[in-house]
């Protein structure tokens, strides 16, 4: 009896740098016998279920709103949907870190604000900040691939950084100095990690592919495997992208946890593959 999935995506994802993803996904269930995934944009979830139950659904979109709606319905959801919440808003992820004591770096979250741009209140809360010491990593809380991260060395720098985005929602992390320009992602599907690339920028602080980071197999430590698995579960996912970097003492920190990890360019570099490892794992958890 065929498994049936549907394949969630955005509305707005139609550009080369996102469908290759999506048709990763569509082919590689292709491989899996008696599956059946097919892509249903976010725009047309709802009026597709009110004709079709499927028995499973692959959320690869940050829409909550909707993911609880086929949660609700009776559908299991891959990735949770709060696990997506959490890891989309990385001040939420920060705190949920936090709580359940995996290492990471020290952050502070700007306050809220409702109008303007939060540079007309730093003398208000420059104390806190300033307490993390620079350089300092300032990132936009709604982001992906790297594209709204910002290194101030000083607070000339900071304040122009907040002046330039301070309409948009920031958190302030501390820099973590270990190795320059270069990180670890650690993909966890279940309680197990699937396999371990070095990510390496020798021209930018950010190692994201997407930035000029180039990618590696390595096997890492039991001590940076543990921190993942352990980051993933206190974000509740069924799977994570963990992006672990070592401080200065070389221990391991969590940086950020991406809750829909890109596969295809790390299974360039993997003999292990990364989507068929999503597919089997939702197909024995239905």
């Amino acid at each position: 009896m065929a498994i049936k999935g549907i394949f969630v995506t955005n509305i707005s994802h139609n550009s080369p740098k996102f469908r290759i993803q999506v048709d990763e996904f569509l082919n590689k269930a292709k491989l899996i016998p008696n599956l059946e995934l097919i892509e249903v944009k976010n725009q047309h979830v709802l009026s597709y279920l009110n004709n079709n139950t499927p028995d499973f659904c692959l959320f690869w979109d940050k829409d909550i709103y909707l993911a609880k709606r086929i949660e609700n319905s009776g559908i299991k959801v891959f990735n949770n949907p709060e696990t997506i919440y959490l890891c989309d808003d990385k001040a939420l992820t920060a705190a949920e870190l936090a709580k359940a004591r995996v290492a990471q770096p020290r952050f502070f979250v700007f306050p809220l604000h409702y109008w303007g741009n939060i540079i007309e209140y730093y003398e208000e809360y420059k104390e806190e900040l300033l307490a993390l010491s620079f350089p300092l990593v300032i990132k936009e809380r709604f982001g992906s691939f790297g594209d709204q991260v910002y290194l101030a060395h000083s607070e000339e720098e900071l304040k122009k950084i907040i002046k330039e985005h301070g309409t948009k929602a920031l958190l302030a992390q501390e820099f973590v100095s270990g190795e320059k320009g270069t990180d670890y992602r650690v993909n966890v599907v279940g309680d197990k990690v699937i396999f371990t690339v070095k990510r390496v920028n020798d021209k930018d602080f950010r190692s994201n592919i997407n930035q000029g980071g180039t990618a590696s197999l390595v096997k890492a430590t039991s001590e940076i495997e543990d921190l993942a698995i352990h980051a993933t579960k206190a974000l509740k996912g069924h799977f994570a992208g963990v992006d672990i970097m070592l401080d200065a003492k070389g221990k391991p920190v969590v940086i950020e946890v991406n809750s829909n990890m890109r596969t295809v360019a790390v299974n360039k570099v993997s003999d292990i593959d990364l989507t068929l490892a999503i597919l089997s794992y939702i197909v024995s958890n239905i």
